[in-house]
């Protein structure tokens, strides 16, 4: 058995060095030894001398940066090599870490899930990923031969593989080329990948941190070599970029803002094709899929998962390798199962890739880490097109498919208000103009719109990060950010033209397959206007290596013949990012300058539709229902596997269903807030041991949350309205109840007035303002209520005032007198004259003459010093008007039954102009006995006489 193992092993051997058979075939071992910090090491020599412009490089393939995570190392921290003895040769590819390879035995079937060209690829591909085992850690340098002996040392650039979390290593990724033509050190490495690189059992890493991301903590102990070791192999510790692809790009991201990553690590960064924000770089159920795992494979779950979650790694650790990859778990469309996950130690709490707009304490953490890298960022212009069927890309289709695949990436993406985001994609990515809608129409948007979501998006929110904290330093010079499209597809290539440049077909031109007619996975046959354009993209990647900036034109006029196709690029400037402006170089034949990439699509992905979500997030008494789709279980309106919703989870503690609702949580000093990573909640259907399949018992509760919320919502209205109601009727009822306890006042004061004094003459209503007394008309506007109410209480409780002039003269002065009304009898004043006050009146400066005349006019009247219209004693004539609405003086007018028609005919023609008169006291003579009339101080017309009226 062990001797047919060998045999497999030299047999994948074989054909790993036949795929790198065009540039190891002349390869030599090395006369160079290089000491390191853990031992010697001898590597290859390749010649490259049949090539144009490259010189010979120095490969040391399979250097160790770890002790192999084996045994008790499974699931553990990554730890330093060992040291070794003697010389270490370095001349073959390490073994590649576990992983389960995509099925592409049967065509038919793989065809199904990915394009054509997509599997010419992973033929390639996959032959370099068949040697495995759990001693995985190694990394590959290759440096320009020369390096070791010049006393200048060379940028560093360090690559991570792409392609998934689960499967694919860093060996087949060749950087002699690179290396050569740049004239850069070059390193690829493997990090443990799947279940074995990024198990997280822990529900609560807010609480109990724990190292979860180990293949993050492989690149982390990557790094911390290179900085050890690279200088031996000519390369400058100080300058050192990582760079990476799709999900190693993702990877970059994440240590660029982790909180254990050691500064002065790495400086510079390229990220191509991928971001820490895609729905797919971050895990945020991983707790459900070590359970499902743990229960495949007979381990027991313990009842508090916070406490003894530590069983379950327990577990699996004692578990074969063939039986830890042979359980199948499959995430749901676009979602990944075991990738980067919140453990409290690499990620940080709080990090959700659900929301492009973070938290403002997350984003300036972020920002904080990051602020210390130069960024370059990359895309291509059909970076989804991948996922799609073969018959998808060849014949495109309806509607009705573009739907369902838009439906399920919204379903697993986001959680609140689904249907409000499915119909904002649909809207924006319809072109409207057009009648009928082609099925190759209807495959393109799509594509774009899966594009924009998971990779363009989120690197232009990364890119977006970075700018808007170097323009907040004012007068500083920040990290420089700058970004690419690449728009090209090459004539040979694995997908038809015309589709749009394909994720990861700008690779081969980054590692210069062209030069040589391609090697390692990479097409072959390339024409020589790709040769430029593969040597264009090296110098731009080997420029910001060294500088931080692409734009270092000797290095072009030096390498790059003069032709046609290579002076497109010397004119070319690349200008900065930023986010106003928003400049971007497209790379390809005709390279140019260009500002806002698909700037109304990447709106809605970036600022419309994180507004909704957020919404939505802080929208708790909203009916449950309404954040899902309609027929929201109808598995038929999807397009491969989804996941609960949100609401249909189960909470593992209480805690955790505060965090759910965006509770702060101040824990060991940490504060923690943002939308609950989903590892602290566990479908229903996990824990009963199904997949992560739709539950069908969501709608009912879903429907009594929603019952509850808007009952109670209505209750509290209801409640408020009553109150608003019952509070006006009580004001209602306190203003007629003051005036009707007015009214009674007014109405019992008559009745005693009436009662005592004798009177036979009624009141009128109190609209009127003067009263009798005796001969004396009373207002009850200027009152003294002392006076009055010593000598009368029972008349009224109001103050009244009476003037009353001392003497004859119209000169003198008035005085106040107290008006005595005991036993009712009338009240004879000693002035003979009657004043009356009239408002607003000028005082005369010079006294007025008396008149003999008994009728008198506004020229007639005398005024005193006090501004009081004195009036003759007898055959006293009021000049009155008959006209209805038509004010006089305000004259309160004697009941006289002598008058007689001619002096009302008389005083009709008199028109008396002046201000409110009220009358304060008159006095009659002794043998008219007929009391005084009175009249209300705000009507408009006087009240006449008994005797006056019944003479007209």
């Amino acid at each position: 058995m062990l001797a047919v193992c060998q045999l497999l092993i030299v047999l994948i051997l074989d054909v790993t060095l036949a795929a790198h058979v065009d540039i190891y075939k002349n390869a030599r071992l090395g006369t160079r030894i290089v000491q390191t910090r853990f031992g010697r090491l001898q590597g290859l020599v390749l010649p490259l001398d049949n090539y144009k412009f490259l010189k010979p490089v120095e490969a040391f393939l399979a250097v160790p940066y770890a002790t192999p995570p084996t045994k008790s190392n499974r699931f553990g921290p990554t730890r330093t090599p060992s040291p070794w003895d003697g010389v270490r040769k370095t001349n073959n590819f390490s073994a590649v870490c576990p992983q389960r390879l995509p099925e592409i035995q049967n065509e038919e079937e793989a065809l199904k899930k990915m394009p054509k060209g997509r599997l010419e690829y992973l033929k390639r591909l996959l032959p370099f990923l068949q040697n495995q085992s759990e001693d995985c850690l190694y990394l590959n340098v290759f440096s320009p031969l020369h390096a070791a002996v010049q006393e200048k040392k060379l940028p560093v650039l360090v690559f991570i593989h792409g392609e998934s979390f689960e499967w694919n290593s860093g060996n087949p990724y060749d950087g002699s080329i690179l290396a050569s033509y740049a004239e850069i050190i070059v390193v690829t490495l493997n990090y443990r990948l799947g279940i074995l690189g990024f198990l997280n059992a822990n529900p609560a890493p807010h609480i109990r941190a724990r190292v979860a991301n180990y293949g993050l903590m492989d690149q982390m102990a990557a790094l911390h070599w290179i900085q050890q070791n690279i200088e031996k192999f000519g390369g400058n510790p100080s300058m050192v970029t990582l760079a990476g692809h799709g999900t190693g790009a993702a990877c970059i991201d994440f240590l660029m803002s982790s909180p254990s990553m050691v500064p002065g690590l790495f400086h510079r960064a390229i990220l191509m094709s991928g971001s820490a924000y895609s729905s797919w770089a971050l895990v945020e159920d991983p707790v459900i899929y070590a359970v499902k795992l743990a229960k495949e494979l007979n381990c027991s779950i313990p009842e508090d998962l916070i406490k003894d979650h530590e069983s379950i790694v327990d577990c699996l650790r004692e578990v074969p390798l063939e039986d830890l990859y042979a359980v199948d778990i499959q995430p749901p469309n676009f979602l990944s199962a075991f990738g980067p996950s919140v453990d409290g130690v690499v990620i940080r709490p709080g990090r959700s890739n659900q929301d492009l707009d973070e938290s403002t304490r997350a984003s300036k953490r972020n920002q904080a880490t990051m602020g210390q890298y130069d960024l370059l960022i990359s895309a291509v212009t059909g970076e989804a097109l991948w996922r799609f069927s073969a018959s998808d890309i060849q014949s495109g289709f309806e509607g009705d498919r573009r739907d369902k695949i838009i439906r399920t990436y919204v379903r697993n993406a986001y959680n609140y208000h689904l249907s409000e985001i499915f119909y904002t994609i649909i809207t924006e990515y319809t072109d409207w103009e057009r009648t009928n809608q082609h099925p190759i129409i209807t495959r393109d948007s799509a594509v774009s719109a899966l594009s924009d979501a998971q990779y363009v998006a989120p690197l232009v929110h990364t890119a977006d990060l970075l700018t808007s904290m170097n323009s907040a330093q004012e007068g500083e010079s920040g990290p420089k950010c700058f970004f690419s499209v690449f728009d090209y597809q090459t004539k040979d290539g694995d997908y038809p033209q015309r589709m749009g440049t394909v994720h990861g077909e700008d690779l081969p031109y980054v590692f210069g397959a062209p030069l040589i007619d391609g090697f390692s996975h990479f097409p072959r046959n390339y024409t020589k206007s790709e040769i430029a354009l593969s040597e264009a993209i090296m110098i731009y990647w080997s420029n910001f290596v060294r500088t931080g900036n692409p734009n270092e034109h000797h290095r072009q006029d030096t390498i790059l013949a003069a032709s046609k196709e290579r002076n497109r690029f010397r004119s070319i400037t690349w200008e900065q990012y930023d986010p106003i402006h928003q400049k971007y170089l497209e790379i390809g034949m005709k390279p140019k300058m260009k500002n806002h990439f698909r700037a109304h699509q990447l709106s809605i992905w970036l600022r419309l539709i994180p507004e909704m979500h957020k919404l939505g997030a802080g929208m708790e008494d909203v009916l449950t229902r309404h954040n899902l789709f309609k027929n929201h279980d109808d598995m038929s309106l999807y397009d491969g596997h989804v996941r609960p919703d949100l609401f249909s989870r189960l909470p593992i503690f209480d805690e955790n269903y505060k965090r759910r609702n965006n509770f702060s949580l101040e824990l060991n000093g940490m504060t923690t807030m943002e939308p609950l990573a989903l590892t602290t909640c566990l479908p229903i259907s996990n824990l009963s041991g199904n997949g992560p399949t739709v539950t069908t018992n969501s709608s009912d509760s879903s429907a009594f949350e929603g019952y509850t919320a808007y009952s109670t919502a209505l209750s509290v209205t209801i409640a408020i309205g009553c109150s608003l109601l019952i509070l006006n009727v009580l004001i209602f009822a306190g203003v007629y109840y003051q005036r009707d306890k007015t009214r009674l006042e007014v109405k019992t004061l008559q009745k005693q007035y009436q009662q005592r004094s004798g009177h036979q003459q009624s009141f009128d209503s109190i609209k009127h303002a003067h009263y009798h007394l005796g001969q004396t008309v009373v207002d009850v506007e200027n009152v003294d209520t002392g006076a009055l109410m010593e000598k009368s209480p029972h008349i009224c409780s109001n103050s009244m005032q009476i003037n009353v002039m001392k003497n004859n003269s119209p000169a003198q002065s008035t005085t106040q007198n107290k008006v005595p009304m005991a036993n009712n009898t009338a009240y004879k004043p000693r002035a003979e004259h009657v004043t009356i006050p009239i408002k607003n009146q000028p005082q005369q400066t010079a006294p007025q003459q008396q008149q003999p005349q008994q009728t008198f006019g506004r020229t007639e009247t005398s005024f005193n010093n006090s501004g009081m219209m004195t009036l003759p004693k007898q055959n006293v004539h009021i000049p009155m008007s008959y006209a209805r609405n038509e004010c006089m003086t305000m004259a309160t007018l004697p009941r006289n039954s002598n008058l007689n028609n001619s002096a009302v005919e008389q005083t009709s023609k008199q028109q008396v102009v002046g201000n409110h008169v009220r009358a304060q006291t008159v006095n009659r003579a002794q043998n008219n006995n007929s009391p005084m009339g009175h009249s209300h101080q705000k009507s408009c017309h006087s009240h006449l006489p008994t005797a006056a009226m019944s003479d007209l």
